[in-house]
């Protein structure tokens, strides 16, 4: 393997230190004080001893602990496989062409008036662009992850025409020769995947996507391989692209999009409950994965729909892990952007990949803070799959493997 501890301690550290923390609340003997006060409830119900553990369900965070070790090996196999460039840009299309997959799949059967989700009625979001995906904004997430790579594509394809040699009849040249053969995919994509999430009206998935679209242009303008003025030109095509797609969505898409924004939430409630619920137990938690459980404890009567999820990661992580140990599984991801970060700002060639890990890290974090989609295994593993090849090519390809 080119990568190890060498280079990627500053993460493997804290995550390998919540993995640990997780086993602890699951398997491990602990004092009877640390337990979850709901053991003690048991024990007094059923008239014996139970044990107890620091989880209130150890099944469950071995469940949710389960998934997170699978989304760090998808990221392993990513980095490690994506050492060069080749391959990174095929990892960046294939999430680009699924993404226009599920999108175009999700346009036609709007379109149609089929409310199903392939072969099953929809349960919800009538009307709302779902795609494959049951909850419209976890799709408006996922295609937002495949919006950036068309546009970190569209981007690395119009760089490489413009920063050739000759003059600029020459760099137009292979610019629509370029666009010709492959280009004009991309595009059409792109207005595929944005009225896609257009049509999701989801609140969230706009507002996350837009961030990460900006962070491309940002993150872009500050590599060695733009030219300022190209960045800047890029950045405006993005912003009158997405304003085109917003008008073509008609007054349809404009009239629910007011009434969603308008629309009274009860997520304020739920996350003043939540942190109520984390003050309870601030440093050990209530164990990962069991927001489920813990919540009814807490829920009261101005809540009317019932809630699996917090609808802020950040919140329900924190509560389920205690601070420390959330603290440093959001350190490891914040590592992560870093490093590609880091890369975008170094690399003198092949900087799109990590340009387009940074964005993707700002959309994911920002719709966190309002939504689930992080914790649904399709965005997820999308979101390492894309980590892992922008980090191995955060790194010159001319540097020696790491021996560690």
């Amino acid at each position: 393997p080119p990568f190890g501890l060498r280079r990627l301690w500053p993460v493997a550290v804290p995550f390998g230190l919540v993995v640990a923390w997780i086993l602890v609340q699951a398997l491990c003997p602990t004092p009877a004080t640390w337990h979850h006060p709901l053991w003690q409830e048991a024990e007094r119900a059923l008239g014996r001893s139970v044990g107890g553990w620091i989880s209130i369900d150890p099944e469950a965070t071995l469940s949710a602990l389960t998934r997170l070790v699978t989304y760090a090996v998808v990221f392993t196999l990513a980095l490690q496989l994506c050492r060069r460039a080749t391959r990174a840009r095929q990892a960046i299309w294939a999430v680009a062409i699924a993404g226009l997959a599920y999108a175009s799949y999700g346009i036609i059967a709007e379109a149609g008036g089929a409310d199903m989700v392939l072969w099953r009625p929809k349960p919800a979001y009538h009307g709302d662009l779902t795609s494959t995906f049951i909850n419209r904004n976890n799709f408006a997430t996922y295609g937002g992850l495949a919006l950036l790579c068309v546009s970190g594509l569209l981007w690395d394809t119009a760089r490489r025409a413009l920063t050739g040699a000759g003059g600029g009849r020459e760099r137009l040249r292979r610019l629509l020769d370029d666009f010709g053969r492959l280009g004009w995919v991309l595009l059409a994509g792109w207005v595929v995947i944005a009225m896609a999430i257009l049509m999701t009206h989801s609140r969230g998935g706009l507002i996350s996507t837009a961030a990460g679209l900006a962070a491309l242009s940002v993150t872009l303008g500050l590599t060695r391989e733009a030219r300022p003025k190209y960045a800047i030109a890029g950045a405006v095509v993005v912003a009158l692209a997405a304003g085109a797609v917003f008008a073509l969505g008609g007054e349809t898409t404009d009239r629910r999009l007011a009434e969603a924004l308008a629309w009274g939430d009860e997520r304020p409630h739920v996350y003043a409950l939540t942190i109520q619920a984390i003050e309870a137990t601030p440093w050990r938690g209530t164990g990962y994965g069991t927001f489920a459980q813990v919540f009814p404890a807490y829920r009261d009567a101005q809540l009317a729909n019932f809630y699996l999820q917090a609808h802020n990661t950040y919140l329900e992580n924190t509560l389920e892990l205690g601070i420390p140990a959330a603290l440093l599984l959001f350190a490891a991801v914040a590592g992560l952007a870093a490093i590609a970060f880091r890369g975008a700002r170094r690399r003198r060639r092949d900087s799109v990949f990590p340009c387009i890990g940074v964005a993707a890290t700002v959309l994911v974090g920002v719709h966190a803070s309002v939504d689930f989609s992080l914790q649904i295994p399709a965005v997820a593993l999308t979101w390492c799959l894309i980590m892992g090849a922008a980090c191995a090519q955060s790194w010159s390809s001319t540097r020696a493997a790491d021996p560690w």
